[in-house]
């Protein structure tokens, strides 16, 4: 019950959604994890501190770190485009990994795969994803490399 406690705890973190949630319906943290009574009473207390949602914030900011700093350029085409992408690649992918290149590259594959969907951004996008994706990929493969 303890690793259901500290999952629920991280989910919660990473996602203002699921806050947003289980504040409205609380019952929603013992249909998805397995918690004794102490737990989710203390879910339920952090989840409506105020200090909840800095945690999120803080939480997506890391996340958001690695795009900003390997793909400026796309980050700056897709405009206010970027929440709502931003936020739909981290529901698919909940989990990070603290490698910036990895995250960036699976960011920049996700982005791609998206635009072959045929989902539309604004006209630079493409054009400057596929210039920074490829620098990414090259700077990824570098990583896994050692320098003589």
């Amino acid at each position: 019950m303890l690793a259901d406690f500290q999952q629920a705890l991280a989910d919660l973190t990473g996602s203002p959604e699921l806050c947003s949630h289980a504040r409205r319906d609380p019952t929603v943290l013992t249909q998805k994890y397995r918690l004794t009574e102490r737990e989710w009473s203390r879910l339920v207390g952090i989840i409506s501190h105020r200090g909840m949602e800095c945690a999120c914030i803080v939480y997506r900011a890391n996340r958001l770190a690695p795009l900003a700093l390997n793909i400026p350029e796309t980050c700056k085409a897709l405009g206010p485009e970027l929440r709502a992408v931003v936020s739909e690649f981290w529901a698919t992918f909940p989990e990070t990994n603290v490698h910036f290149f990895i995250e960036t590259d699976r960011f920049c594959r996700f982005l791609q795969a998206k635009i072959a969907e045929g989902r539309t951004f604004g006209a630079d996008v493409g054009v400057v994803l596929a210039r920074e994706s490829a620098a990414v990929a090259a700077a990824l493969q570098e990583s896994y490399t050692e320098r003589s």
